[in-house]
């Protein structure tokens, strides 16, 4: 792609055909939203005892299933108005290469599958703390498989996580029109608690947001109130999320608790993909 637009790549890490739309969608409402483009990559995983330049050399059933995959990809980016690129990448490694590949390919934002990054943790090389805890951009991991944003509700307690989660739901809002709800969970009935979201929603762009305060145990007043929406995005409240999601361990015993699909939002504290359209990289 000569022409590229000057907002930010946003990377799909797509390997399941049934999770690949939802995960375009999330990934195109961002570029959309933003004036970006949508990298798709299929990361071909190759037996350990398998050199890469023979598994390149006999690429035909490779393609074959890759090319099925990205052309859906494809297709269902064609529906955001941002331009679209794919890759297929053979390794050895998982999550690792799907680092790699963010670094490369400059992406801002990296939107993967919650079973696709598990499965992907089991194949790391080197310190899996080191490879998940040094992320080269913004990383949001979908745990679900159909993406409805109707409604969407967005828990939050402040710091750099949420603040992605809010760029995400001001996405969903202005391109499929949903609507955005906040959550506080205080520990008491603080007054100060609804002011507090009351600033930070106008902060964000968020402030035709349905706004609501809770009390009592975080994870509870989650897990309680995210049934009632189609969609929460949950940002980390302290690094290392994705270390968590692709070690197998429960991401957040609330997120775990839930039937609604989450997007898990987990942002570097020194890089920040809205951050750079003003900035620059």
């Amino acid at each position: 792609m000569t022409d590229q637009p000057p907002g930010p790549t946003v990377m799909v890490a797509v390997s399941n055909p049934r999770t690949e739309s939802a995960l375009v969608a999330l990934a195109g409402a961002i570029a959309e939203h933003e004036g970006g483009r949508v990298l798709v990559i299929h990361v071909v995983t190759v037996p350990d005892q398998t050199a890469l330049e023979e598994a390149a050399a006999n690429r035909a059933r490779i393609d074959r299933t890759s090319d099925d995959l990205l052309a859906a990809a494809v297709d269902d980016a064609a529906a955001f108005d941002a331009p679209v690129a794919t890759k297929t990448i053979l390794s050895h490694r998982g999550i690792g290469e799907v680092f790699d590949a963010a670094r490369t390919n400059g992406a801002d934002a990296v939107v993967m599958g919650y079973r696709g990054a598990r499965l992907a943790g089991g194949r790391v090389e080197g310190s899996l703390e080191e490879v998940a805890h040094d992320l080269p951009c913004d990383f949001l991991v979908f745990d679900g498989r159909d993406l409805s944003v109707s409604n969407v509700l967005v828990p939050t307690a402040g710091g750099p996580s949420s603040d992605l989660s809010a760029d995400v739901a001001r996405a969903l809002r202005d391109v499929f029109g949903a609507t955005v709800s906040l959550l506080y969970v205080a520990d008491d009935d603080d007054p100060a608690a609804r002011e507090f979201l009351a600033a930070w929603a106008d902060e964000r762009g968020l402030e035709d947001a349905t706004l609501r305060v809770e009390t009592g145990d975080v994870e509870a007043a989650i897990a309680r109130i995210g049934g009632e929406y189609d969609l929460v995005v949950v940002g980390a409240t302290e690094r290392g999320l994705l270390s968590r999601v692709v070690r197998g361990s429960p991401a957040d015993e609330a997120v775990s608790a839930l039937d609604t699909p989450v997007v898990l939002a987990e942002r570097p504290t020194d890089r920040s993909l809205w951050e750079r359209l003003v900035g620059g990289r």
